[in-house]
């Protein structure tokens, strides 16, 4: 069909047209008025607004309407947003009278074909997505997998952890959101594998939110991101079960009684990565377990209150008793082995308790909310190991054309190690805050204010201790600076620590809209955090604010065509009207212009210290350790187009952070050890791209690309006094990062689809302990990985017939390839002495390449 492109006399004549010909002087006739408006109070334009379903209008720039309708007689008023629909039954009893009724949409359960499944937030720099059942058939071994395909930002060089990296930051600089509780992770575990279970269960999520930066006053205090975790509120029973070799999960939800006053959503995990950890150097007997249990429990006292209840339980255990290790590295020119014979055993063990109670207040229109929130989070960690060893190291021959190829042809050195560990840590934190929600318009401004207090109550009590004894070649490497008959311990750290402090904070923001026309919003906050251990306070001024320069434009043109093809109700004459003007589609794709917007972020975030932070190598505590400062600069663009006739989204976003008071840290494998002084300042810079959409028809994917650079000068001291490092790189410096997820179907079976993630980072710096953190000296190499899984549904309705399958809706069985093309990745080194005094760095490798298999019902 030729295209045909709209006249501007004939965009604002159409409405003109249209209400001659339907408008009539009508007696005993009122009037109803009121605003569309979304979950945020933000205006919908182009709303359809029918009475007894008939078209009467559109909504205006300001979401507002006006309508006409009979006294004295019952009428239905309904507004449709795409295949949302909202109805009101009203009754006006004399001529003249005004009754006001207002619509609202919630947008972020939208899940229309027109509709891209991601709402664009407009007001801050966040992304919002919700989870489809095809991209949990993904191939990840954690939640966080998800995260680096479809959130800008992140990088994560660690498949076996739930530890990632924002924009320069560590993990501990990233805070974690479950329906409005923040949670931890342990902080004891050295290696990703002993960290178990990812804190959100997927089978339970509604919506995942996050933000790299330049984030809200209501969030807390961290130098990076925010990640927010909504579950669901469930309306009908609904369950999911999964079994593979990896574990196993079973959730259920549901509203059992009538009216629909109480519901609930319980899951259930148990994961053992014994399958997966074999595929790593250390050869020995593991046996991991983690299980957890997750509910949620939802009872509506009446139309006003309601109490909500969460609670979940982990056992998390990593023992694993090794036997030996081989690792070949080096070059094919000086190719090396390490061998290990091991003895004794580790043991990673930690149990983790939350329980939160919510008693929120709406008013009758939902306009105003107030939350009391209490929490309780409570976690004992252990780690006991025992674990000697003997190795030696030898030169490979590298002659293809030996007998011995690959065989030992020269011995470089040989040694003995123990390694001894005996710690505890139980962190038991406590809160109670109040948060309120206000929507209100003031002459040509609404507003969106919100307001919360909080005080959190900590209590830990800390027992390390933890030696290395090692030596080379018959001689204890560290007592060749002393006494020859003394045994030396290397890096002892024996101490104890109970510490009892609180935190006050506070916060106050207002989400203003200026111009409904252009979607111009404004959002400043303010937010104070008062810790007693140190006697500091800092203040946190945040602000944002969002345009969208083509939005009056092509919510005319929008209004327009509802309003022309909704007046004519005939077939017949909807048929002459394409003739002319073409579908809707095609006059969209035609006369709009690009759905834009631009947003700016800015503000200042502290991270006052928790204990991870205060605690040095030695195991002393510096109490009088400060917040560390992140100043936020954020500017970045939403571009909604089509390609191929689908929807597609481009996401950019350009940052600065000036860093103040850091903390220096060194990374190993997952274990964070900090220097525990404010002796470093830095920066961090670069640019994050994504686009995402259907490259098939049906099916989203997403394309990531992210340039970092991060670096910090240092103070420290040493035999010559006081000196600094200079900028050099930050251990979480990876310059570039992509990653993408690729979704496919058979056109000839939709039901079997492919899924394909690729993740490539480059380089990070590694440093050692001591006096070695103040210059570069080692790289990680770059991270490299590719997934693929294959999935088919081999059931998808339910069979009445059949007692087992009748509550079934689907059943998925997949075959998923973790590392497909057995790239051996490196986590961390450990270093070893030859003979001759040369230090190798042997590298402790990844997993390598593992089938899965999985069956995931539906019901």
């Amino acid at each position: 069909m030729q295209s045909y492109r709209l006249q501007s006399w004939q965009i604002w004549s159409l409405p003109v047209f249209i209400i001659l010909i339907f408008h009539s002087r009508a007696n005993g006739q009122g009037i109803v008025y009121g605003h569309v408006k979304d979950q945020d109070m933000i205006p919908l334009a182009g709303v359809a607004i029918y009475v007894n379903d008939s078209f009467a209008m559109a909504t205006k720039e300001d979401g507002a309407f006006e309508i006409k309708i009979a006294v004295n007689k019952e009428t239905i008023v309904k507004a449709t947003f795409f295949s949302q629909v909202s109805k009101k039954t009203v009754l006006i009893e004399h001529s003249g009278e005004r009754l006001k009724r207002d619509f609202i949409f919630d947008l972020d359960v939208q899940t229309t074909k027109e509709v891209n499944i991601e709402r664009i937030r407009t007001e801050i720099p966040q992304i919002v997505v919700h989870p489809k059942d095809e991209v949990y058939l993904t191939p990840s071994l954690q939640f966080e997998d998800l995260l680096t395909k479809q959130f800008i930002g992140i990088s994560r060089t660690n498949e076996l952890s739930s530890s990632y990296n924002v924009r320069g930051g560590n993990f501990d600089e990233n805070l974690i959101y479950v329906n409005g509780i923040q949670v931890y992770r342990p902080f004891l575990a050295r290696s990703g594998q002993q960290e178990g279970l990812s804190f959100v269960n997927p089978d339970l999520t509604e919506k995942v939110t996050f933000s790299a930066g330049g984030f809200e006053a209501k969030y807390g205090d961290k130098l990076s991101s925010v990640l927010d975790v909504q579950y669901r509120q469930p309306t009908k029973f609904a369950g999911t079960a999964s079994l593979s070799i990896l574990g196993a999960s079973l959730h259920l939800e549901d509203q059992p009684f009538k009216g629909g006053r109480f519901s609930y959503l319980v899951g259930v995990r148990y994961r053992t990565l014994q399958y997966v950890l074999k595929s790593l150097d250390v050869a020995g007997d593991y046996k991991p377990l983690f299980v957890d249990v997750q509910g949620m429990f939802n009872y509506r006292i009446n139309t006003r209150f309601s109490a909500h209840y969460f609670t979940t339980y982990a056992k998390n255990q990593y023992l694993v008793v090794p036997e030996s290790r081989s690792t070949s590295f080096g070059t094919l020119q000086n190719a090396i082995r390490l061998f290990v014979g091991f003895d004794g055993s580790e043991l990673m063990q930690y149990n983790t308790f939350l329980n939160a109670f919510t008693l929120e207040y709406k008013n009758k229109w939902k306009t105003n909310s107030v939350k009391w929130i209490s929490t309780n989070f409570n976690s004992n960690e252990r780690e006991y190991n025992t674990i000697e060893g003997a190795y030696r190291l030898e030169e490979l021959e590298n002659n293809l054309g030996s007998a011995n190829f690959a065989q030992a042809k020269a011995l470089l050195g040989y040694g003995y190690f123990i390694n001894y560990a005996r710690n505890k840590l139980q962190y038991d934190v406590s809160s109670h805050s109040l948060v309120g929600n206000h929507y209100f318009d003031k002459g040509l401004y609404s507003h969106h204010f919100e307001w919360g207090s909080k005080v959190q109550f900590e209590n830990i009590h800390d027992k390390l201790h933890e030696w290395n004894y090692n030596d080379s070649a018959g001689y204890n490497t560290t007592s060749l600076s002393h006494d020859p008959r003394e045994i030396v311990l290397d890096d002892y750290v024996s101490s104890r620590a109970n510490l009892h402090s609180y935190r006050l904070m506070a916060f106050v923001q207002d989400r203003i809209m200026i111009n409904p026309e252009n979607a111009f919003s404004l959002n400043l906050g303010l937010r104070t955090h008062y810790w007693s251990l140190n006697g500091q306070n800092v203040i946190s001024p945040r602000g944002n604010f969002s345009f969208q320069p083509n939005k009056k434009y092509n919510d005319t043109i929008y209004r327009a065509c509802l309003m022309m093809y909704d007046s004519f109700t005939s077939i017949n004459a909807k048929d002459s009207l394409r003739k002319i003007y073409g579908d809707l589609d095609t006059i969209a794709e035609n006369n709009l212009k690009k759905n834009i917007t631009f947003r700016f972020a800015s503000g200042y975030y502290y991270q006052p210290p928790f204990y991870r932070e205060l605690r040095n190598l030695q195991g002393a505590l510096n109490l009088d350790l400060r917040a560390q400062r992140s100043i936020h600069f954020v500017f970045g663009t939403d571009v909604l187009f089509k390609a191929w006739r689908r929807n597609f989204r481009f996401i950019g976003e350009a940052y600065f952070k000036k860093l103040n008071d850091l903390v220096p840290y060194v990374i190993n494998n997952v274990r964070l050890r900090y220097d525990a002084v404010n002796s470093s300042y830095g920066y961090a810079g670069g640019a994050d791209f994504r686009v995402n959409g259907e490259f098939i028809k049906g099916l989203e994917s997403w394309v990531n690309l992210s340039f970092l650079s991060t670096k910090e000068n240092i103070t420290f001291t040493d035999d010559e006094g006081v000196k600094q490092s200079g900028f050099i790189r930050r251990p979480t410096d990876q310059r570039v990062m992509f990653s993408v997820l690729f979704q496919d179907q058979l056109p000839s079976d939709p039901s079997f689809k492919m899924n394909l993630s690729l993740i490539i980072g480059s380089s990070l710096p590694y440093y050692f302990n001591g006096p070695y953190r103040y210059e570069e000296h080692f790289k990680l190499p770059a991270y490299r990985r590719v997934d693929i899984g294959f999935s088919k549904e081999i059931l998808k309705a339910k069979n009445p017939d059949n007692l087992l399958l009748s509550r079934l809706n689907s059943l998925w069985l997949s075959l998923e390839v973790f590392n497909l093309l057995q790239v051996n990745n490196t986590a961390s080194y450990i270093w070893i002495e030859d003979l001759n005094n040369n230090l190798y760095g042997v590298p402790n490798y990844l997993t390598g390449r593992r089938l899965n298999l999985k069956i995931v019902g539906k019901f």
